[in-house]
């Protein structure tokens, strides 16, 4: 038998209500529960079902879905589903209905291939992965390769790492390149050709 219940104004429940301080566990078991219109939750909720669906019986005329947390009085971030290019999104800030103020961007789900071909190495090319076969490391060998130009910028303080040789730009001195190298054992400026010929010429 369907009971129904009708009250004119707010209806409230308390449940082991002690000094204005509720303890009790309010219970409903039922197959399903409908409720129209919105819900508000002072306190912390859990919930124990796997999913939770947002959209529900959604025919495919909704094609934005998805939570909003209020990081302010007036202010909330969200995070969506959007069905016309089958992607989750977030954003930073929205109004109360997720309309973006902040455009929503994609998050990056599954996995993504690696640029160019074996051994090229990855970087930043229009916010994804961009490859050239002119910059390359070869893992098996352990060495780098560089067909093209390398451009050294300026290194205002000697580099000092054990067991290496640093390659560095600095103020162009008597050597005349401005290119210079430190190692455990010795630090100088490489020399130029024409500078090379002066010297020999004078020594």
């Amino acid at each position: 038998m369907s009971t129904y219940k009708i009250v004119s104004n707010d209806y409230t429940i308390n449940c082991g209500e002690v000094g204005n301080v509720f303890t009790g566990t309010f219970t409903v078991n039922a197959a399903n529960i409908i409720q129209n219109g919105n819900i508000t939750t002072t306190g912390n909720s859990t919930i124990s079902i796997p999913f939770l669906t947002v959209a529900a019986n959604n025919t495919g005329a909704i094609t934005d879905m998805g939570m909003l947390a209020q990081t302010g009085l007036t202010t909330f971030a969200g995070i969506r589903f959007d069905t016309t290019i089958n992607a989750w999104q977030i954003s930073t800030s929205v109004t109360g209905s997720g309309t973006p103020i902040q455009a929503y961007s994609n998050i990056a789900t599954g996995s993504t291939s690696a640029a160019g071909s074996e051994g090229a190495i990855q970087f930043n090319q229009g916010n994804g992965f961009g490859a050239s076969n002119s910059l390359r490391f070869d893992y098996s060998n352990n060495y780098l390769a560089l067909a093209g130009t390398q451009y050294l910028g300026y290194q205002p303080t000697p580099p000092n790492v054990a067991n290496t040789v640093a390659i560095y730009s600095n103020t162009v001195g008597s050597g005349g390149t401005g290119i210079y190298f430190t190692s455990d054992n010795a630090a100088d400026e490489l020399v130029s050709k024409s500078k090379a010929i002066v010297y020999a010429i004078i020594f």
